[in-house]
C-alpha cells in the first residue's frame, strides 16, 4: 500500500545518475531503500504493460537495486 511505484523509482534514478546530484547513495537507501522503494516491487513487468510512454522501468528499477543492494552491503561491513 505505501509502495511509491515504478514511476517515482524512474525519477529518482534520473537524480542518481545525475553528476549535479550532491546526494550520497546512503542518503538514496535512506530514501528508496525499503520495502516502500526498490525492494518494494516484485518484477512482474506489470508497469511497462501499462505505461503509457513505454518506458524501460524495469531497468532503472535493477540498475537502482543493485546500487543500493551495494549500499546495504557497505553499512553492514563497515559498521563492525
Amino acid at each position: 500500500e505505501d509502495f511509491i511505484g515504478a514511476t517515482a523509482i524512474n525519477r529518482m534514478a534520473r537524480f542518481y545518475i545525475d553528476p549535479r546530484d550532491n546526494r550520497t547513495p546512503a542518503d538514496y537507501y535512506e530514501l528508496i531503500g525499503d520495502d516502500n522503494g526498490v525492494f518494494g516491487c516484485m518484477g512482474l513487468l506489470a508497469c511497462e504493460d501499462v505505461c503509457p510512454k513505454s518506458l524501460p522501468l524495469q531497468n532503472q528499477l535493477g540498475f537502482l537495486r543493485r546500487k543500493l543492494g551495494i549500499t546495504a552491503l557497505k553499512r553492514i561491513f563497515t559498521k563492525g
